[in-house]
């Protein structure tokens, strides 16, 4: 009787432990990305506080106002660089949230399906959890989507700020 169940515990349970192992892969390139991010900025924060350091210690007289200009429309550009990092941080760990999420429900979902051979009313809940898991893979995976459709906003407002500085017209492809 319980090896009947014990093996149709297990092929239920095949689904949520293959998704939770997906789930865990896709963290560990979540957290790479935004261990990433962090770090970018902070070397744009530092590269900031560079530039407005020689602001502050150049006099007047030292430096043309072109050059004061120029290195006032880098703060600005850095500046906004910055808040679109954060921005893209936000929504890779909304990602990771959710999929955190998702490998806590599957985990439950699994434990439920194991506890149907004494408790068979584990089943309903089983099934509700799996489902709550698969509701949080989708959200993680559409948060990993609006991520990687503004990834690339900081780059090319860096790229149009250096265009604007050097003279040069940036392609937009």
């Amino acid at each position: 009787m319980y090896s009947e169940q014990w093996s149709r515990v297990l092929a239920a349970s095949v689904a949520p432990v293959v998704i939770i192992s997906a789930s865990a892969l896709l963290c560990l390139t979540f957290y790479n990305r935004l261990a990433m991010m962090i770090a970018r900025l902070r070397a744009v924060h530092r590269e900031r506080l560079e530039i407005q350091e020689r602001l502050d210690t150049i006099t007047p007289g030292e430096i043309g106002r072109g050059s004061a200009l120029r290195h006032q429309c880098i703060l600005e550009s850095l500046s906004e660089q910055s808040a679109r990092i954060v921005r893209r941080a936000k929504l890779i760990r909304g990602t990771l949230l959710c999929l955190l999420g998702a490998i806590m429900c599957l985990v439950v979902s699994s434990l439920l399906n194991g506890l149907t051979i004494v408790w068979t009313d584990a089943t309903l809940a089983a099934a509700f959890m799996f489902v709550v898991g698969m509701v949080l893979l989708f959200a993680a995976v559409s948060c990993a989507m609006m991520e990687m459709m503004v990834a690339l906003e900081p780059a090319q407002l860096e790229t149009e700020v250096v265009g604007e500085l050097t003279g040069d017209v940036p392609s937009h492809n």
